[in-house]
């Protein structure tokens, strides 16, 4: 049985939001990610984080890994606005 789940973060402008990808992107596919897969794609302001596992641990420590990287890189993006 997979676990998922999807969250958005909302960026000031689609620049800061591809920085966000491009921050991240050295960390996706990596072979220490054996029990979940992520995924980040961005839409206009938008980044979208996608994380399948195979099982609820391994989806939670995913999702809060990436969820800090990702509000870290928006609250930097704050103080260039």
């Amino acid at each position: 049985m997979a676990f998922s789940a999807e969250k958005e973060f909302d960026f000031p402008n689609s620049r800061f939001a591809k920085a966000a990808l491009g921050a991240l992107r050295p960390e996706l596919g990596r072979d220490f990610e054996k029990r979940s897969k992520v995924s980040i794609e961005t839409n206009k302001n938008i980044v979208l984080l996608k994380i399948v596992a195979d099982d609820g641990w391994a989806l939670n420590a995913s999702l809060h890994s990436h969820t800090r990287l990702l509000e870290l890189c928006n609250g930097i993006s704050m103080l260039e606005v």
